[in-house]
């Protein structure tokens, strides 16, 4: 047992009985003057600073927080809120190498989150706040067991994320070691990039009526899965591409921002695109609803964090979502990933990426594993990943990067292609209890329906810049919508070699 701010209650009780001070409250000297050296305090960080000033105190452990908004306190505003980047921080600060420790110094203080934990928001906030540096042990919680109608199954619940976050952390552990082994085969198809193309375009088959433009005509033959209803909310400004592209990709869009009928649209939708491009309060709440929806009925949830870095209210609104709804795919330029990452590498200007990343297929890596969730970092090259496996498209054109609305667009595709994998290999992803321990990005089949969307779009873009007449932006979109219906298996499979596929 621990007792919370009072000193005096807790001199009265036996010494198994700990303390836990916050800043506020009563010093630590006094603290332990008051109960002796054997009793266990615990003492609140709200930032890096109070963090190192813990480390070298005679605290036991340190609650790191608050996290997110909790009611369990007075007075937390948006300023409080740690958020991920600042529970990364804080819990690195928690910890220092041997050459940066003075003499018989502790190397590390145990430590926990607190402020917001719940069973949505425990997982990812564990993974967001681990880093090479340090990362944490467990979460404190009031209200996510109390507040329960079964406190019991809901501390059960916790407990099941904590031994995932302790799993994926093995996993991690396991794989630095492995990393040395340079024989380390891949699972089919991603054995080698033939493979792995090969089943792209077998889904591409089963997925694409292509148009024939001689005869004006769709060839179905090989058509086996259904055609799947794509709900984006979106950018009202790429509302109208975005939906052709759907068709062109032989998926059917709707373009739905209403949260009163988000939850009855979840039974008919079949992938949900949320694109925060020009996020209003609409829009917000139509992706409050419609995607804790999605994942009740295990519907793909595709994340498109547009210029989440450029203001402090785009990165709320992400991490809202995130908070949330367990996305299957986080699809961003290096900036938006950068950012959901906690790298500061690639900065955002407006909804652009300005700079480089060092090592970009190890920051997607990170964030896979930090949301649970599949990552396509988009640039010059695509890196797609969950977390293990990395796969590089080296495809496409600069003018895509010159016209509105083709990042969105390539957002519905990507959709597409999850719903189309997840059909022909009998991917369930699970209700949203079910996806928050065991997460998509475990799904490696996923990879295979992402990679089909990248790889037509931009295969597609390419080709359409080759299309006689095409001079321009201008030519350049009604070009790109042909050449994405007209497609096939075949022409996928001319590109295999712009594809790479490794480990992380």
């Amino acid at each position: 047992m621990v007792i919370n701010d009072s000193v005096d209650v807790a001199a009265a009780l036996p010494e198994r009985v700990g303390l836990h001070i916050g800043q506020d409250d009563t010093k630590l000297a006094e603290a332990r003057q008051r109960l002796g050296s054997g009793r266990l305090i615990g003492i609140s960080v709200h930032d890096a600073a109070q963090a190192r000033a813990a480390l070298d105190s005679d605290a036991d452990y340190a609650g790191v927080g608050p996290c997110w908004g909790t009611q369990s306190k007075a007075g937390i505003t948006k300023d409080d809120v740690m958020m991920i980047d600042g529970a990364r921080e804080t819990v690195a600060a928690l910890a220092r190498t041997q050459q940066d420790a003075p003499p018989g110094a502790r190397l590390r203080m145990p430590c926990v989150l607190i402020g917001g934990i719940n069973l949505r928001t425990v997982l990812r906030t564990m993974m967001g706040a681990s880093s090479p540096q340090n990362a944490p042990d467990g979460f404190a919680v009031i209200s996510a067991i109390v507040a329960r109608r079964d406190p019991g199954r809901a501390a059960a619940e916790l407990y099941a994320a904590l031994g995932a976050f302790r799993a994926v952390q093995a996993e991690r552990a396991s794989r630095v070691a492995m990393s040395s082994l340079t024989n380390h085969v891949l699972p089919s198809p991603f054995a080698s990039p033939s493979e792995l193309v090969t089943a792209v375009a077998s889904l591409l088959k089963a997925h694409h009526t292509v148009y024939d433009p001689t005869t004006h005509t769709e060839d179905d033959t090989h058509v086996t899965i259904p055609r799947t209803l794509v709900q984006t909310i979106t950018s009202h400004v790429s509302s109208y591409f975005s939906a052709n592209v759907a068709l062109a990709f032989s998926a059917s869009p709707i373009m739905s921002h209403e949260a009163e009928e988000a939850e009855a649209l979840s039974q008919a939708t079949r992938a949900l695109v949320l694109n925060i491009g020009t996020i209003n309060s609409e829009a917000r709440q139509g992706m409050a609803v419609a995607g804790p929806a999605a994942n009740a009925r295990g519907t793909p949830v595709l994340l498109d964090p547009v210029g989440v870095g450029a203001t402090p209210f785009r990165y709320e609104v992400a991490n809202d979502i995130l908070n949330h709804t367990q996305v299957t795919l986080i699809k961003g330029n290096a900036a938006e990933i950068g950012k959901l990452a906690g790298s500061t590498e690639a900065q955002a200007q407006g909804v652009d990426s300005v700079g480089a990343l060092s090592s970009p297929a190890h920051l997607a890596a990170q964030l896979a594993m930090q949301e649970g969730a599949l990552v396509l970092l988009t640039g010059e090259v695509d890196y797609l990943t969950n977390g293990e496996v990395v796969i590089e498209s080296h495809c496409g054109t600069p003018l895509l990067g010159r016209v509105t609305a083709t990042g969105c667009s390539l957002g519905v595709m990507v959709a597409a292609g999850l719903t189309s994998a997840m059909h022909v290999y009998g991917v369930q992803l699970g209700s949203a209890d079910v996806q928050r321990i065991t997460p998509p990005r475990t799904h490696r089949e996923l990879l295979v329906g992402a990679l089909l969307g990248v790889f037509a779009f931009t295969i597609a873009a390419e080709r359409a810049v080759k299309v006689p007449g095409v001079r321009g932006p201008g030519t350049f979109l009604p070009a790109l919508l042909d050449e994405i219906a007209l497609l096939t298996p075949a022409t996928l499979q001319t590109y295999e070699d712009r594809v790479k596929v490794y480990t992380v």
